[in-house]
């Protein structure tokens, strides 16, 4: 089982001490909705601030995960609770190891429903995005 691996597992058990082991003291942790939590204590706080707002993980399925040297990459499906509602999307995470944890973690989401493509494009959703959003 990857570093990753884990760390998904232990979001999807609601376990913080689980994701705390998954991660380094000075993890870097970027979600694909913009916050970035830097460092264990963060996380920590993140975990705490989620579960007791009362968002759970319903499943977060890995659908192709590769490792190369310690960088791993995986395409996933995640589907859970926030703000009273039920939620999915489609993603991805590249994340780094260090002695077997993960260092640094970046997630990427799907913004629109995909489609096949036959001549014409589908109006994509606006996303409001400002050159500060890509310095971090």
């Amino acid at each position: 089982m990857s570093a990753l691996t884990e760390y998904i597992e232990a979001w999807k058990s609601n376990d913080t001490d689980s994701i705390l082991a998954a991660v380094t003291a000075d993890v870097v942790i970027t979600e694909s909705f913009g916050p970035i939590y830097r460092g264990r204590d963060r996380v920590r706080e993140w975990c705490e601030k989620w579960n007791a707002q009362g968002s759970r993980v319903h499943d977060w399925v890995v659908t192709n995960e590769l490792a190369i040297g310690d960088t791993l990459v995986a395409e996933w499906r995640f589907d859970y609770h926030q703000d009273g509602r039920d939620r999915s999307f489609l993603g991805a995470t590249i994340a780094t190891v260090r002695d077997g944890r993960i260092a640094e973690l970046r997630e990427y989401a799907v913004t629109a429903d995909l489609y096949t493509w036959e001549g014409e494009w589908q109006e994509p959703p606006l996303i409001a995005q400002t050159s500060a959003n890509l310095d971090d």
